[in-house]
């Protein structure tokens, strides 16, 4: 099932439910909650479409090419699929990529909620991404007791439609407006691609990524990829459109030694092409250059703090070497250890 399929069916099974629900369900009261304040935030990138937000960090994230969301707890994905169900309340932030040139689209998607007995406010004009968008508020009363409130902001692009939802249960909603405002203010929507430049080069826009105890900014068009730390403290990998470019960064022990004695151990495992000096995030850091393939060059930093060792690592394609060292040159700069 295609994203936008199932994003249409999961609409439709609320849909229905709401629909007959509201046949019999009196008005509840929602819980008075505490204002929730924007905090710590994690940066999603769509590896098909390229666009970027940023997500409360913590929150349960279930992403797939063109349809992303964020949530706020456990199951509180399975609540917005089965409102009635024993799920916990929560809230959501998400995005889904409608593919159509129509420009009439967010308003047939709203017609049809408001068939299906959903409450939708009037169309109000907003600007997303530094582009134009328009928002419909929306609420549903499922059961008495069990409503749902929420935004959809549709934002037309080429061939596309970016649908931005944001919504919750309860008193949820409007207890977690400046976090969604938050979110949907650090969308960047893909730019076009310069005519002529190789798409596989690293890109002159960058993202964030930020763990517990290292922050680094990387092209945009490298995705983050799910790998184990193993025993190590932390790692993030992050992978370039060509496979054999990746950018990496692994925390381990440094056992009392040194950055020089970590380097020591270190360059006879490799036949260095190159050595060198640098200062990473304020740090003296020591670098090694070597083939790891004959197409490719990996470069290594090492970094100690706090008796941990952080090592760069960073491979790119030989002849297109020029374009990614002027990128790994600004990675390397942005790493900030915490």
């Amino acid at each position: 099932m295609t994203p936008n399929a199932r994003y249409a069916a999961s609409v439709a099974l609320s849909s229905v439910t709401l629909f007959f629900l509201l046949c019999f369900a009196g008005c509840g009261e929602e819980k008075k909650m505490e204002q929730v304040k924007p905090g710590d935030m994690e940066t999603y990138r769509d590896p098909g479409f390229g666009y970027l937000i940023q997500y409360p960090k913590g929150w349960m994230p279930n992403a797939e090419v063109g349809r992303a969301g964020f949530y706020s707890a456990q199951d509180v994905d399975k609540k917005f699929l089965d409102p009635t169900g024993q799920f916990p309340d929560g809230v959501m932030i998400g995005v889904t990529v409608i593919r159509s040139a129509s420009t009439d689209t967010a308003k047939k998607i709203m017609d049809d909620m408001v068939k299906s007995g959903f409450v939708v406010a009037k169309p109000e004009t907003v600007s997303v991404g530094g582009r134009r968008g328009v928002r419909y508020g929306y609420s549903g009363l499922y059961t008495k007791t069990v409503k749902e409130t929420g935004e959809h902001i549709y934002v037309p692009s080429d061939s596309v439609v970016y649908d931005i939802r944001c919504a919750g249960f309860g008193g949820y909603y409007d207890a977690y407006k400046a976090v969604f405002d938050a979110s949907i203010a650090t969308l960047q929507f893909p730019k076009p691609a310069v005519p002529g430049r190789d798409p596989s080069l690293p890109s002159e826009n960058t993202a964030e990524v930020s763990g517990k105890l290292f922050s680094i900014s990387y092209p945009d068009n490298f995705t983050q990829l799910g790998v184990s730390k193993g025993t190590n403290d932390e790692v993030i990998e992050l992978r370039g459109v060509r496979g054999d470019c990746s950018i990496r960064v692994d925390v381990f022990g440094a056992k009392g030694l040194t950055v020089e004695k970590v380097f020591d151990q270190n360059k006879g495992k490799y036949k260095a092409t190159a050595t060198g000096k640098a200062t990473v995030s304020g740090l003296p850091a020591l670098s090694l250059t070597y083939a790891a393939t004959a197409n490719v060059q990996r470069r290594f930093y090492f970094i100690v703090k706090n008796d941990k060792v952080f090592r760069v690592t960073m491979d790119w394609f030989r002849p297109q070497a020029d374009e990614y060292l002027k990128a790994y040159d600004k990675t390397i700069n942005s790493l900030k250890i915490k």
